[in-house]
Parts: structure tokens; C-alpha cells; sequence
């Protein structure tokens, strides 16, 4: 059986690669992006189950992201926001998503969203 799929869209560099290792210790093929536009090239080209999503990004925000998987693609992964501003969350991206991690991200939490 084929390794699921988590895209991290993240542009800090510390948190994506903390969360690449947890994601991969679990036994999830990760990948990474770091803007937008980057993320929505390989969620197109890999069709991920699972994106873990900062809302703060160049090029191409969360919301944005996250509205065009939503709304635009027959492929629906589970899209989990990581921030470190929960208002934003609910203000935002609620509808769009299907859980939130709050940084400093907790490993156990992390991996509860992807069992």
C-alpha cells in the first residue's frame, strides 16, 4: 500500500522541517512548499490526502490556497491550518478547513489530525 500524502505549506523553515520529521516519522510521505503558488504546483501534480496549511504565506495566502483546493479540484485532502493566530482560523478559514494546529505545534495534537 502507498504511503499517504501530507503538503506542508510552510514558508518558516524551522517549522516546516519540525513538522516534515513528525510527518515522516509517522510514516506519511511529506512535501514541502514554502509559498503558494509553489504549494498549489504540488498539490496539483501529487493530489495529497492531507495539507497542513500556514495562512501567512508569499504569493498565494492560506485563504486563497485553501479556497481554490476547495472550490476548484474534484480531489478534497483533509486541509489542517497551522497558525499561530487562532482568531484567523475562525474568522477565516472555519468552512475552508478541517482542523487547526496552533504553533508552537504539539506533537501528539499533530498526530492525532493525521490518524
Amino acid at each position: 500500500m502507498a504511503k499517504q500524502t501530507v503538503l506542508i505549506v510552510e514558508d518558516d523553515e524551522v517549522t516546516s522541517a519540525m513538522l516534515e520529521m513528525i510527518v515522516s516519522e509517522a510514516g506519511f510521505q511529506a512535501l514541502i512548499a514554502q509559498d503558494g503558488v509553489s504549494a498549489l504546483e504540488l498539490y496539483q501534480q501529487h493530489l495529497p490526502e492531507v495539507v497542513l496549511l500556514d495562512i501567512n504565506l508569499p504569493q498565494l495566502n492560506g485563504y486563497s490556497f485553501a479556497s481554490l483546493v476547495r472550490n476548484f479540484s474534484d480531489h478534497k485532502p483533509r486541509i489542517i491550518v497551522v497558525t499561530s493566530t487562532p482568531a484567523d482560523y475562525e474568522q477565516h478559514l472555519k468552512e475552508l478547513a478541517d482542523g487547526c494546529l496552533v504553533k508552537p505545534i504539539k506533537r501528539q495534537a499533530l498526530l492525532g489530525l493525521l490518524a
